[in-house]
């Protein structure tokens, strides 16, 4: 059986989500596909940018914990694109929605091209949260799933193929049967290799944002985001609010939602 071909399934509580939660599909001005899930509420709005592995299913904990008090979007971005042409269609996206103003949730490489937006479009911001991120590529140069050279070589076969191989190894859990569901069937392989090479390209975003509702966390058991990642991050935002969880890895938002939750809920509602 190739990589290709492979069928795990999400986690049963994610399958509930996404059956409760439809998806919808949008086509930005620059032609690139989006799709979002959406309660619907009329409240205040919550938008969710996880990271580079799967897409925007990978944070339907927090969706479902603060769906009750918030609209809330989870959001399925498009691969391969720059930090300018991300931003410019998300900005697309939340005047399609009607969405004036959001709290925007993100982690990773999200919370990375998040940053431009809140530099770009500050006047459709009312918080940001930025999660387990970085500041430029060479924050993560050091990960072999990250290496520049490498993946600029490797087929997007190649390149799931390794991944699967350093996911499997690990104790089974909740998290890893997510990340082989993301990785098998959240994103086609090569659009996953091209939000890594964004990654590992990634260079230095303005950090003068006029904000004053701005979080940093991370985990301080996180392997791909380290402490002293974590503290250029906290270094270019002095007035934010730093949470630092003891454990939660690089998904926390997956295993630490409840840790999480009180202080979601304090920032979102500002």
């Amino acid at each position: 059986m190739s990589v290709n071909e492979r069928n795990y399934l999400a986690p049963q509580s994610l399958r509930d989500f996404m059956q409760a939660w439809p998806l919808h599909e949008w086509q930005d001005e620059s032609d690139l596909r989006w799709a979002y899930r959406d309660n619907g509420r009329a409240a205040p709005s919550i938008a969710l940018l996880p990271g580079a592995l799967g897409n925007g299913d990978v944070a339907w904990k927090l969706a479902q914990a603060l769906g009750s008090d918030f609209r809330v979007l989870t959001i399925h971005y498009p691969s391969g694109v720059s930090a300018d042409v991300l931003s410019r269609g998300l900005h697309e996206l939340l005047q399609h929605l009607q969405v004036r103003q959001v709290a925007l949730w993100g982690s990773s490489y999200g919370a990375w091209w998040a940053q431009h937006f809140a530099h770009q479009y500050g006047e459709d911001l009312r918080a940001l949260w930025l999660g387990n991120t970085l500041t430029d590529g060479a924050d993560v140069s050091a990960a072999a799933l990250f290496d520049l050279q490498w993946l600029q070589g490797a087929s997007a076969a190649e390149v799931v193929e390794r991944w699967h191989q350093a996911t499997i190894t690990r104790p089974d859990s909740e998290l890893r049967q997510l990340q082989l569901y993301m990785l098998h069937h959240g994103l086609p392989a090569e659009d996953f290799r091209q939000r890594l090479l964004q990654v590992a390209n990634a260079a230095e975003l303005p950090a003068d944002i006029d904000l004053g509702n701005v979080v940093v966390s991370g985990c301080v058991d996180d392997a791909v985001i380290t402490p002293a990642v974590s503290a250029r991050v906290q270094a270019r935002y002095p007035s934010a609010q730093v949470i630092r969880l003891e454990t939660g890895g690089h998904y926390p938002h997956v295993t630490q939602v409840q840790v999480l939750l009180p202080h979601l809920q304090r920032w979102a509602a500002i």
